[in-house]
């Protein structure tokens, strides 16, 4: 029991010390390379902290069993939205731009209809997969070009030759003053070493955790859908909350945003070239419908506050955090009953 405290204690240090630096380096980052926040979010952030899942979904497809991807991928974005944006909503408010909402909004309610679609007639196969992994390139190369053209139109307006007011969501934030301390090869340093020690760290808590659950008499089922689920997702909630306390809300949503259209796409694509998979009914109704219900209402409370800034707050943050109590305590219920489909879902059959 000791041993497991220290592991719980000593990771959460580390969890949070590393966080900020990750923070600090990714601003740094934008800073040195001259591109909005919002990009080095999606790319590097939300990329980067959904590895995990990418490389969970391509060895469980190498061992014969690629449907895995689909639950890893849609419990991930629920978790994504529920959790972390809730909880970071819940603590610190959180900004959304306008031009946001126009642009990365759309292609991410789109990754999340497209699985969706594709899993609807009981499987996804070889070649829907591979689309998968056409959009995510595309989005990729989108996401660079934007980059560029925030780059170039922010050198224009401080040399005074361009008299055009920069796009909104291309402008290049202010950072904290470490951020503004660190050159480029500290800045990529701090956000490489802050990523992989936020990882490290979070193996090191749900291990210490799982053990004094076990000590405790939990049962594993309950263990695995709510110490390791939520374990697993600490290096984007905490990086989320210290970015929004920051006020780096555009890495905060960019993280969100970058990591759900990762998983719609590299992460079910990889899997699904390496071995098309059938999709449960079950997984289809349950997670695929409750992602995508979660994703319209991150939408919609954005459009709905009528501002050029929307504020995503704490009763926002509350309602998210509450559904997804009620989600996990489902994925208990059904766990503990033999994983069957409530009559109501039956009778979508």
């Amino acid at each position: 029991m000791v041993v497991a405290l220290l592991c719980v204690v000593i990771g959460f240090a580390v969890l949070i010390y590393s966080a900020q630096k990750f923070v600090d380096g990714a601003s740094g980052l934008a800073l040195c390379l001259g591109v909005p926040e919002i990009l080095i979010g999606i790319l590097i952030i939300g990329f980067g902290t959904s590895a995990p899942e990418m490389l969970v979904s391509v060895f469980s497809a190498l061992d014969g069993s690629p449907s895995l991807a689909l639950g890893n991928s849609w419990g991930s974005n629920i978790c994504n939205i529920a959790l972390i944006l809730g909880v970071t909503a819940l603590l610190t408010p959180v900004i959304v731009k306008r031009n946001l909402q126009k642009k990365e909004y759309p292609l991410l309610l789109l990754t999340v209809i497209i699985p969706l679609v594709f899993a609807a007639d009981g499987c996804i196969s070889r070649s829907e997969s591979a689309f998968l992994l056409v959009f995510i390139s595309l989005f990729v190369a989108y996401t660079v070009f934007e980059g560029l053209k925030a780059r170039r139109q922010s050198r224009a307006v401080k040399n005074g030759a361009d008299s055009e007011v920069p796009d909104e969501d291309l402008q290049i934030e202010e950072c904290s003053e470490e951020s503004r301390r660190l050159g480029p090869v500290r800045s990529a340093v701090y956000t490489l070493a802050g990523l992989i020690f936020m990882v490290l760290s979070s193996k090191i808590i749900v291990y210490g955790a799982v053990e004094i659950a076990k000590l405790l008499g939990i049962s594993e089922v309950v263990i695995g859908l709510t110490v390791v689920a939520i374990g697993t997702s600490l290096p984007e909630l905490t990086a989320s909350v210290i970015a929004a306390g920051k006020g780096s809300n555009e890495l905060a949503v960019g993280n969100i945003i970058g990591s759900n259209i990762f998983n719609n796409t590299a992460v079910l694509g990889l899997a699904g070239v390496i071995m098309p998979y059938s999709v449960d009914s079950i997984v289809l109704y349950r997670d695929g419908g409750f992602c995508l219900l979660l994703t319209l209402s991150l939408i919609i409370f954005s459009i709905s506050l009528k501002s050029d800034k929307a504020r995503l707050g704490r009763r926002i943050g509350a309602f998210w955090i509450t559904s997804y109590v009620l989600y996990t305590a489902l994925l208990i219920y059904m766990s503990l009953n033999g994983d069957r489909l409530p009559e109501f879902l039956a009778f979508l059959n």
